[in-house]
């Protein structure tokens, strides 16, 4: 009942649609609570629980977004790979973690498909299942890392092949790979497919404060503090591996700059790294809203 009656008080107070138009001129909402209209006349208890109906479906709305723009990357691989969000619940107790259903292929991906998983990754939000390898190994990676709300997993073509490398090492071959100039680590230690909580506390040690983990003979792993600067440097990673691949490809030597250029160029690009990633985010899910508007149902 509690829930009808604040689905109630949010169809009359708000429209969906409303919310993901202001969704996308709102490059520093965080996944914080920003209400669309005022909410008159509620109880204190009312109002919060309306808030993390609002806050939940921002969340969603972005990683739907996420999920869609790195299909047309061509960034998945069947229906593997999981791009997941730390997120306020809708029930206002504390926050689920959402990701696709298992089964479901990113183009699909819609807000209200995704699971929201509690701390003990059972499905409290959504219908469906969670892959369990993505459930845990996110899950710990989630709770290791102080900068991981969002966490990016894919086996994506050029920083895959680089992962297959005896040395997989991001050369400072561009000024794209200066971006991540000692912000990436390497797990070269593959040794199957992990299903275990733990697997992701390990990785989470790994990746400490980078924003990449190279993870070999597998793929990559990116994390950020939303989903704009996560889906950033995954994109820029990505062109980053595929500038080196390229280059090595043509057998001559590489002219990879010194680490003195390479941190002034990660200096330089880290002071407005936030600013950049939404401009570029936001820009693309306008488009997904007027190509594609089903996703933020």
């Amino acid at each position: 009942m509690a829930s009808a009656r604040v689905s109630t008080l949010l169809a009359n107070h708000f429209r969906i649609s409303g919310v993901c138009r202001a969704l996308a001129g709102l490059p520093t909402s965080r996944l914080s609570v920003q209400r669309v209209a005022p909410l008159s006349g509620l109880s204190a208890a009312k109002e919060s629980a309306s808030a993390a109906v609002v806050a939940n479906h921002r969340a969603r709305v972005e990683l739907a977004a996420a999920y869609r723009l790195l299909e047309k990357y061509n960034f998945h691989e069947g229906v593997c790979n999981h791009l997941t969000l730390m997120a306020p619940a809708a029930n206002g107790n504390g926050e689920v973690m959402l990701l696709i259903p298992y089964g479901m292929h990113w183009s699909e991906v819609t807000a209200s498909t995704l699971l929201g998983l509690n701390e003990k990754n059972e499905v409290i939000e959504g219908k469906g299942k969670a892959e369990l390898s993505a459930a845990c190994i996110h899950r710990g990676v989630h709770e290791g890392c102080p900068n991981a709300k969002c966490v990016l997993h894919t086996h994506m073509a050029y920083a895959t092949a680089l992962s297959c490398l005896k040395d997989p090492t991001l050369l400072m071959v561009h000024q794209n790979c200066m971006r991540f100039f000692q912000q990436v680590a390497y797990d070269l230690s593959y040794s199957g497919a992990a299903v275990a909580v733990e697997e992701g506390q390990r990785l989470a040690k790994l990746i400490g404060n980078n924003e990449v983990l190279m993870m070999g003979n597998h793929g990559v792993l990116v994390v950020g503090p939303n989903v704009s600067l996560a889906f950033d440097r995954m994109y820029y990673f990505e062109k980053s591996c595929m500038v080196q691949v390229n280059a090595m490809s043509t057998g001559r030597e590489l002219n990879v700059c010194s680490e003195e250029v390479s941190q002034q160029v990660r200096d330089y690009q880290e002071q407005a790294q936030q600013e950049y990633a939404d401009a570029h985010f936001y820009s693309l899910l306008r488009i997904l809203q007027r190509k594609s508007p089903e996703f933020q149902t």
